[in-house]
């Protein structure tokens, strides 16, 4: 695997205000405010001791700055490259939101709904941004090796079209997925498949320590896996572990509590108003200590289980691939196209991680919820949320005791094509480091 990190520039004296105050920034070629440098000094220290082996940059300062501070502890050369250059806004740039749309009232709207849908007027299309800086990124890829870890370092909008073009996401995610300045987005590339996976998006927490509460009214989910057990990756052999009640081991004990300290001490920020988890004894052992911390108890839920492996529950994955070669190979290449058998399907799973959506959203709207699942659970989950095709789901990581955070945009647990629910960090693990 090439491992590849996108990055989005620290701060600048036009990063400030959300949604109409917000300005169109674009091509104005716009120094690092202090606080943006000591952003990108955080960032540094972050990925001090990681092996990065090139870093690449927007050639605006605001970028080539915040990749120079990066790579300094490397003693790397940061190379530009155009492709990753914001958008051009054209007349929209410079200007408030709320100005542009009082302007183009019709073309803002439209806008609003579908960037890919416009061709801003004297400056670019999203589409046209997504395929230039694709071509940069896959251009810069193409001279490195397997194991090799790449910064890249750009602007929000960037940073938003490249997460959803490397993660497969379809255009209307686009506003679903947050990027906050000098914010951590992972990827892994396998060059033999020419397919990239989702590591990481928006981790911020060397800026942020603990998990901010997400801004805006909606249901806000903290969905973690359970920590690991004995037939886990980590451990030796990985088996279908299903629904087979296996206790945490030392290790996953460990996790447990490293996630119950992360939420812990932003109770003030993030206070949690209800906990639930599957009811298999990994995941109930993953939230207890946190339901201890918190003085509240943990509710077992059924739409939480892990899925329903059948004759392939406890084999491991040679185990099953000689057992039943096809569907085995399936599984790996179209699972929604499986069912196992005396087993369930990802459908089946699918509707019940969406009726599990429905119901605690309708139960405690506006409140923050910690819900405690497995892999393949969460990673249904992440996938219906984001409007992903579960034929995708190999391209989601979902570590042991890793988190997501969502905020619900609307009312109802899923709008069309997913965009009720908000992604503000993916597969977040920095309290396990």
């Amino acid at each position: 695997m090439i491992h590849v990190i996108l990055i989005r520039h620290g701060q600048t004296a036009w990063n400030i205000g959300e949604g109409q105050d917000e300005r169109f920034r674009g091509l104005l070629d716009m120094p690092l405010a202090e606080a943006g440098a000591a952003q990108a000094q955080g960032t540094a220290d972050r990925l001090a001791r990681w092996p990065l082996t090139a870093v690449y940059s927007s050639p605006l300062q605001r970028a080539l700055r915040t990749a120079e501070i990066i790579a300094a502890p490397h003693r790397l050369a940061v190379r530009a490259l155009p492709g990753l250059s914001s958008m051009n806004y054209g007349e929209w740039a410079g200007r408030l939101h709320a100005d542009v749309a009082r302007r183009w009232p019709d073309l803002y709207s439209s806008w609003r709904r579908d960037p890919f849908s416009i061709h801003i007027p004297g400056g670019e299309s999203t589409a046209n941004l997504r395929d230039r800086a694709m071509a940069a990124l896959r251009a810069a890829i193409a001279h490195h090796a397997d194991g090799e870890t790449l910064v890249f370092v750009t602007h929000q909008v960037v940073a938003k079209v490249l997460a959803c073009a490397l993660a497969g996401l379809p255009n209307n995610a686009y506003w679903q997925i947050r990027q906050d300045l000098c914010g951590l987005n992972r990827f892994d590339y396998d060059p033999a498949a020419d397919t990239f996976s989702v590591a990481g998006l928006n981790d911020t927490c060397h800026l942020t320590p603990g998990t901010r509460r997400a801004a805006g009214d909606g249901t806000q989910i903290i969905l973690a896996r359970h920590g690991q057990t004995g037939w886990n990756a980590g451990a030796g052999s990985e088996r279908f572990r299903g629904r087979t009640d296996l206790p945490l081991d030392d290790t996953g004990l460990a996790q447990a509590q490293a996630l119950a300290a992360r939420l812990v001490a932003d109770r003030q920020d993030l206070p949690v108003a209800a906990l639930y988890s599957s009811p298999l004894l990994r995941a109930r052992q993953t939230l207890a200590p946190l339901a201890a911390e918190l003085g509240r108890p943990a509710q077992a839920h059924p739409g939480l289980l892990d899925i329903d492996y059948g004759r392939f529950q406890g084999l491991t994955h040679r185990e099953a691939a000689d057992l039943y070669p096809e569907l085995y190979r399936l599984w790996r290449a179209a699972p929604s196209r499986v069912r196992f058998p005396g087993g369930e399907s990802l459908a089946d799973l699918q509707a019940r991680v969406r009726a599990l959506l429905g119901e605690v959203a309708a139960r405690h709207p506006g409140q923050a919820l910690v819900l405690v699942g497995h892999e393949i659970v969460n990673k249904v989950l992440v996938c219906t949320l984001l409007g992903l095709d579960l034929d995708q789901l190999w391209r989601i990581r979902q570590d042991p005791a890793g988190l997501d955070l969502f905020r619900q945009k609307g009312p109802g647990p899923l709008g069309r094509d997913g965009e009720k629910w908000l992604v503000h960090c993916l597969n977040d693990t920095c309290h396990l480091l």
